[in-house]
Formats: structure tokens, sequence, C-alpha cells
């Protein structure tokens, strides 16, 4: 680390004894690869990657990968951090400092609708954010992690209708397999929905741990690795806070009806020459897909408590019965869309819990 200071002085012309260094935490554990930096009065975060090999088929690290997506996100006017200084043979970037509050931690101190504006604004960028990558694609093509993102979803749809499978189980009187026709038919449909739906390059690092937000402007930050996905599944994520390593906090879904058709009249004159209807269904299914892969981890880390990645998840996310209470609501509460298949599968879970 002093050796990196000495740097950075350099680089400032001043004495490295003038730079005071302080821990960044995430919830009740401190971060280990990012800590904040202040300099003549200023603050800038340093961050160096863990992972320093190649992860691209061209030969990029993370380290490569962030810095020149940043420096090409910040050129086109998003709100990304600037990369102020970097070192290539520490893996390690100095950026502006632009807070140290997440939209994860924000919302689990404050309902959602205080932050509304912050919500829209975050949307805006996230679309800004999308046409940029959209319209660099040959420049950010040496850098996209490859990975069979289709194989992917798959199997979290398949691990999704597994895990509806385990719920109705959890039911005294569980549904005959006549009664579980029109699921199947609803599931089929979600999920060829999803699958033939077009992908975007963007970051592969989406949660809402990765926006801060400062002076009421949301920043988006991580981006150590980017590639092809469906960007309603990163609307999903983002939109969504797990609230983890906090005390006394749960799952809190921000989005609603209003976002998510905002999101979807961008997409149609932007992107695809679709309906809003198939968008917000899209995002609707993702919704639902993300809180029953949720549902399963918790199912998994309940069944098999000894395994050392069920205890870290139940040390990130505390109390697995409220968080599983708290995932079964959510889903059965929340309708983006309207859409037929996901409002069916969405009535069949209520049921499941009415009759356990």
């Amino acid at each position: 680390m002093q050796n990196l200071l000495n740097k950075i002085a350099s680089h400032f012309q001043i004495n490295p004894s003038e730079i005071r260094v302080a821990k960044i935490r995430h919830g009740n554990r401190e971060k280990q690869n990012v800590c904040c930096l202040k300099i003549r009065g200023k603050r800038y975060l340093l961050k160096q990657h863990e992972i320093t090999v190649p992860v691209t088929e061209t030969g990029y690290t993370p380290f490569q990968i962030e810095k020149f997506t940043l420096s090409t996100l910040y050129k086109a006017g998003c709100l990304v951090p600037n990369v102020i200084w970097e070192s290539e043979k520490h893996h390690v970037l100095l950026l502006e400092w632009r807070g140290e509050h997440t939209l994860d931690s924000i919302v689990q101190r404050s309902s959602a609708s205080s932050i509304q504006s912050e919500l829209n604004t975050i949307l805006n960028i996230l679309c800004r954010i999308e046409a940029v990558f959209s319209e660099n694609c040959d420049l950010f093509e040496p850098y996209i992690f490859q990975f069979n993102v289709k194989e992917t979803l798959h199997n979290l749809l398949n691990q999704g209708r597994k895990t509806i499978g385990y719920l109705q189980e959890l039911c005294k009187t569980p549904p005959t397999s006549s009664q579980n026709e029109p699921l199947d038919v609803a599931w089929t449909s979600l999920s060829n929905r999803l699958l033939d739906a077009p992908l975007t390059l963007d970051s592969l690092d989406y949660q809402a741990r990765n926006i801060v937000i400062e002076s009421e402007l949301p920043y988006f930050i991580d981006f150590g690795s980017i590639g092809w996905d469906w960007q309603e599944r990163r609307l999903v994520q983002y939109f969504n806070s797990i609230g983890a390593y906090q005390d006394g906090t749960n799952f809190i879904s921000l989005l609603n009806r209003e976002l998510v058709e905002t999101y979807a009249d961008w997409v149609v004159h932007h992107r695809e020459n679709c309906s809003v209807a198939d968008v917000t269904a899209r995002v609707d299914a993702h919704h639902l897909l993300f809180y029953l892969s949720i549902i399963h981890r918790i199912l998994e880390a309940t069944a098999r408590p000894e395994l050392k990645e069920n205890q870290f998840l139940e040390q990130a996310w505390g109390d697995l019965r409220a968080r599983f209470q708290r995932a079964i609501s959510i889903i059965i509460n929340t309708d983006l869309s309207g859409d037929a298949a996901t409002n069916l599968i969405r009535e069949m879970i209520r049921d499941f819990r009415a009759g356990n």
C-alpha cells in the first residue's frame, strides 16, 4: 500500500504523509479491495482489482476492462466515476469519489416513494448507458466476457420451475398433475418469452450496491466485466435491494408499473420494434424468476446448513425464515405488467401459501 501511496503522491505532487486513508464498509463488513483517500480536502476511491489474470479471449484483465469502460462512458456523459490515475502494474484505479451510500443501503433506511425522483434518474442513466454500449459495440468487442448466457437463463428457468414444485410440496394438499397443466403451459410461455428476447451489451455486475448516490445524483460503478445479457434482468437486479450484511434488513423491490412502463416506452422507441406490453411482460417475468432463485437459495441453505456457502448466506442475509416470507410476499404482490402467464403463476403461488 505504501508503494501505491508514494506513486499517487507523486502524481499529485505532494508528500505521501498528506494522504489520509479511510476504510469503506459494506454493512457490517469492511471492504478489502477499496478504500477512501483524502487528498487536499478532496476524497477519491482507490480500487485494486482482485482478479489480475485475463478474463477475455483477447487477454484483457478486469482492470483494463474497467478502465476502458469507465473512460468511454464518462466521455459520453454517463454518470460514472472519472478515472483520475491508474497503475496497470498493480491493477489499481484511482477514481472520483461519488459517495459511499449505495442504493441498496439507502432504500433499507427509507421508503421507495421518498426516492422516486432518484429512481427515475437511475432508469434514465441505465438507458443512456445501454445506448452508449450499443453505439460503441465495435470498440467494446475485445473487452467482452464470453459465456453461454442462454444456457445460464435456461438453467435458471428449470430451477425456477422446480422451486415452484418445492413450494407446492409444502402445501397441506398439493395440486394434482391435471391441476398443474395450466401452470406448465404458463411456464412454457414465460420461458419462451425470456429466451427469445434480444440481448444487450452492458455490465455483468448489476445490483443495487453498484449504484451510489451523491448529492441526489446516482452514479453507476463496477464495470470490471462487461458482456451480453438481457437488459430486463439487469433492470430487475439494479432495482431490488438485498440488504446483505446489514442488521434488520430484508428484500425490497423498487419496481412499480410506472417505472416499468417508462422503461418499456424507451425500449420500443430506441431498441426494438415491439409493443410496450411485450417489454413489461419480460420485466415482470424476470422479476418473478429473480425471487424464485432467491427462494431456491434459501431452501438449499435451510436444507444443508452445514455447508460453508450456506453459512455465509445466513451471515449475509440474517433470518432466513423472514427472508423466505418476504420473497414470497414480493412475488404474490408485485404485478408489473398484467401478463396472463406471469399472473397465473403468481396466483398459483398465492394459492399455495393460502393452503399451507
